[in-house]
């Protein structure tokens, strides 16, 4: 089952103190709704995770007219994101049709259906709609924590990563989904794909710098760039999913942002 809050020592939860006390529980309830649906978008029974994610399609529909039943979705009723949180659910269910991806351009409007739409949703709890840099924001998360998990994200069901890229680095598809494959032996075969996922995520990272962040945007960005930077130290241990920052070095870098 998903959380309905952020661990305490996560970059979330840690961001999310530094946004105004008022605006912590609809955040919350952002992060509630993001857990539920990308866990329904990987449920094995196909006609659960359509019937799921439909659900929660028609539900949001009836909330943009004053018809609201669910407690997140009560939440978030005043702040005026419904249509953002449902091209955040569109995004979900666009993951749950995934099987392959060609190029990135396919997969870009994916990850700004996901990633922008949740920054976008954030932006208007906090009273401040940004559209662009909800999108730059949202670009840069996405690539970061995919790249972090990138050792149990890719299946045979969802091949999520470019194969022009696979094709580009002569990278067999099934060295990276082979997890009995040591991680070491993982990266030995990825290890270019580790660093243009990392160089991807960096260059996304980028476009944000110099541009004016709230607070607790800021406070995530600067946690999720202190992740990146140990992803690009330690390129070796990502494939084991061994890489993290300490809750000490995140409660730092919020506090600071």
């Amino acid at each position: 089952m998903s959380r309905t809050t952020p661990h305490p020592a996560s970059s979330l939860s840690m961001a999310y103190r530094t946004a105004p006390r008022v605006h912590r529980p609809a955040l919350i309830a952002l992060y509630a709704l993001h857990q539920k649906w990308r866990e329904a978008a990987i449920y094995p029974d196909q006609h659960h995770a359509v019937t799921t994610l439909n659900w929660w399609h028609h539900e949001i529909e009836k909330a943009k007219v004053g018809e609201i039943n669910h407690p997140d979705l009560l939440a978030l009723k005043n702040y005026g994101v419904f249509d953002e949180l449902q091209a955040l659910l569109h995004g979900h269910m666009h993951w749950h049709h995934l099987t392959r991806i060609d190029t990135l351009e396919q997969l870009q409007p994916m990850i700004d259906a996901i990633g922008g739409a949740y920054m976008n949703t954030w932006l208007g709890i906090i009273g401040q709609p940004n559209p662009d840099l909800g999108l730059k924001a949202g670009r840069a998360l996405w690539w970061i924590d995919q790249t972090r998990h990138i050792g149990h994200s890719l299946t045979p069901s969802r091949m999520w990563l470019p194969i022009d890229w696979l094709r580009e680095l002569n990278l067999p598809v099934h060295l990276l989904l082979n997890r009995k494959l040591p991680a070491a032996e993982r990266f030995q075969h990825g290890e270019q794909l580790t660093q243009k996922l990392i160089q991807t995520a960096q260059n996304d990272l980028n476009e944000c710098q110099g541009l004016a962040l709230p607070k607790s945007l800021n406070a995530l960005l600067k946690t999720r760039a202190l992740l990146l930077r140990e992803l690009t130290a330690q390129p070796q241990d990502v494939w084991a999913g061994l890489v993290s920052i300490s809750p000490r070095r995140k409660w730092w870098a919020s506090l600071w942002a």
